[in-house]
Formats: structure tokens, C-alpha cells, sequence
């Protein structure tokens, strides 16, 4: 299992459908169109090749890349492949200088995702089943859907239709300048779908404690599921001062880049729910860790986005919780996720059990 090459790609993909939250949006203001893909591909001395990848919108593509193939290869080639948690220490430290989160915690996660498709294809055995098949497969909720830019009834047309294939619930985003509109568009959402249909709001960090505790409240007459990111995600104290003074869930992970960032939250009660993202935590190896830390602590999970590699960690070692549709990087991959009544179930093939083909390479390559 001797690595003996380890090359970088980046792909530009195109989104299924644009997205615009409080948080990100194009050059403009306007909604951005594309994803940028970098992956690791990663091959031993035995044939064996594994590929991973992390995503990013509007910024530090290029700088993922360049870590794997400048900093991550000269480290990892000799070195056996199966020895995932040591590499992700090794890499970790290396860099840690320059970066515990952020482009280098992308490029992390890339390598740690390839590393694990070997180890799978080595045994045999799709990932969820060599974490330690805790099910086989959990309930999804619809999330591309609820833009900022999108009207309220292109919305509903979107969520009826995610409603209708069983799924769990919907999520919208906030995060108009005028907080008032959110409110009135999760109203006019709310009235359409009925009072029994789960509902999730996500902010991305658009507000100060004010603002946001004023919204929570709102939320909360509405029967909101949870208030995803309502202020900067480094504020821990204030996320614990409205977590305590809300009674609608604080959900809270998705730009958190290590188990220790997710320790604060928790060690201070400032998040009800953690959704941990497979690659900007940096990857299989280290999102398990944040899965017991989790259970532990007694905080339900809803992993972010990358859904074709997060279900296995949600099947492999979660005993509950959601998934979270978001097909931006589907188009990449040679199978679709398999969603029926409303679950998504993993991959059967060893490892990840995701393909990326040369044409789909040579297509999207930047």
C-alpha cells in the first residue's frame, strides 16, 4: 500500500441551480453560478488509486491545489496509504503554521477522502461499513432551494417538489438587510406548506446579537426547526448568550475547521445542534472525531453539505440525524445518490464509490 504518486485537479462546476446567501454571493452582489473542485488523486505501488476532493465558491481554489501538489505529495509518497490517521497528523502539523483551517483544512480533507477511498477499495468495503455500518441509511431534507434572490413561489415550486419525493423538510436561507423581509418570507413559506412541515432557516452569520435574538423570537411563532448561523462564527460567547436566551435550536459547524473549535462551542453550550463539514474539517479522520464529541456532549448532528461523502460517516458512525441534499458537485460524479421515501442510502462500491471520469476531468479542469 506504498504511495507512489499524488497529483492535484481543479475543477470548475458548474451549480444546478445558482445560490445566494447572507454570507456569499458573486463579484456583483448577484447570484454565483459555478464551484471550484479541487481533487487528490491518489496512487500506490499496487494499482490502487484513490480520489478526493474539498469544494470552495468564491475564493482559494488555486491555493488548494497548490497545497496538495507543493507541500501534501513530497510528504505522502513512500509513505503506506492505510495509515490514514498518522498522515493526517503529519500534514496537520506540517502546516499547521500557515493554516488549521481554511484552504488548508480543503486540501486536507481531499487527501484524508482519497486515503479512505483506498483503504475501502483495499478491504473490499464501502466506507460506511468499514466505520462501522451504524445504518443504512439516513433521512435527507431539501436545501437547494430557499436563495436569497429566489421569489417565494419559486421556492415553494422547489420544496413541494422535495416534499413529494418524501423528504424530511425543507431549509431556506436568511439574510436580507432588512430582517423583516426574512420574516415575512418565512411566514408566506410556512402558510403555504402547512404548520406540520419541518422548516429550517439558515442566516450564514448575517447579524449582530440584537438583530439576531429579535429574529430568533420571530422564529420561534413560526415553529422554526432551527436558526442556523446567526452571528460570525467565531463568536462563541454571543452564540451562547442567544442559545440561552432562544428557545428555537442554534445550529452551528459548517465553517468550524477542527474538533477543537467544535470543543469551544460545546464546553460553552453556544450551539444545540453541530453540523460539522466533511471538508472543511478536513475530512473523514477528523469529522469522526466531532461525531463522539457530539454524543458525548448529547448534541444532535446535521453534517453540511458534500453529501456523497458525508452519508458515509452519517451511516457509518451516526445513529441519527439528516443529510442534507445539495447536488453542487453531483454533476461531477458518474452515479447519483440514491434517495428513496425520503433516505439516502451510501454507496455500495468499496470506498467512497464515487467515480470521476477522465472526459468529466478534461471537461471541467481549470
Amino acid at each position: 500500500m506504498k504511495i507512489k504518486e499524488v497529483k492535484a485537479e481543479l475543477l470548475r462546476m458548474p451549480l444546478p441551480r445558482p445560490m445566494q446567501s447572507g454570507s456569499s454571493s458573486g463579484a456583483k452582489g448577484g447570484p454565483v453560478k459555478h464551484i471550484f473542485m479541487p481533487l487528490a488523486i491518489i496512487t500506490t505501488e499496487s494499482g490502487i488509486r484513490g480520489t478526493g476532493y474539498g469544494w470552495t465558491l468564491l475564493g482559494g481554489a488555486s491555493a488548494i491545489k497548490c497545497i496538495i501538489e507543493d507541500d501534501f505529495a513530497p510528504l505522502l509518497v513512500g509513505e503506506n496509504a492505510l495509515d490514514n490517521e498518522r498522515l493526517w497528523t503529519k500534514l496537520n502539523k506540517r502546516l499547521q503554521s500557515v493554516g488549521r483551517s481554511g484552504v488548508v483544512n480543503q486540501a486536507q480533507a481531499a487527501v484524508d477522502l482519497a486515503l479512505w477511498d483506498i483503504k475501502g477499495k483495499a478491504a473490499n468495503l464501502p466506507i460506511y461499513k468499514l466505520l462501522g455500518g451504524s445504518r443504512e441509511s439516513a433521512p435527507v431534507y431539501g436545501s437547494d432551494g430557499g436563495w436569497l434572490y429566489l421569489s417565494v413561489e419559486e421556492m415553494l415550486t422547489t420544496f413541494e417538489e422535495y416534499l413529494d419525493q418524501g423528504m424530511m423538510g425543507v431549509k431556506m436561507k436568511l439574510g436580507h438587510a432588512d430582517p423583516r423581509i426574512d420574516i415575512d418570507r418565512v411566514t408566506q413559506v410556512r402558510k403555504s406548506l402547512g404548520d406540520d412541515v419541518w422548516i429550517a432557516t439558515d442566516a450564514n452569520q448575517k447579524w449582530d446579537y440584537p438583530t439576531a435574538l429579535w429574529v430568533g423570537r420571530e422564529l420561534e411563532q413560526l415553529g422554526v426547526a432551527w436558526f442556523e448561523e446567526p452571528l460570525w462564527c467565531d463568536d462563541v460567547s454571543n452564540h451562547a448568550r442567544l442559545a440561552a436566551d432562544l428557545d428555537i435550536p442554534i445550529a452551528i459547524g459548517e465553517t468550524l475547521g477542527s474538533k477543537y473549535e467544535f470543543d469551544a462551542y460545546i464546553r460553552s453550550d453556544a450551539a444545540d445542534i453541530l453540523q460539522p463539514d466533511i471538508c472543511r474539517v478536513g475530512g473523514i479522520t477528523e469529522m469522526t472525531k466531532v461525531v463522539s464529541m457530539a454524543m458525548v456532549a448529547g448534541r444532535p448532528l446535521a453534517p453540511h453539505h458534500m453529501m456523497e461523502s458525508t452519508i458515509h460517516v452519517a451511516c457509518g458512525v451516526m445513529d441519527s440525524g439528516p443529510i442534507e441534499f445539495m447536488p453542487w458537485v453531483s454533476s461531477a460524479f458518474s452515479e447519483p445518490v440514491i434517495i428513496k421515501d425520503g433516505e439516502m442510502f451510501p454507496p455500495q462500491k468499496p470506498g467512497l464509490g464515487l467515480e470521476i471520469t477522465e472526459d468529466v476531468i478534461n471537461k471541467y479542469r481549470l
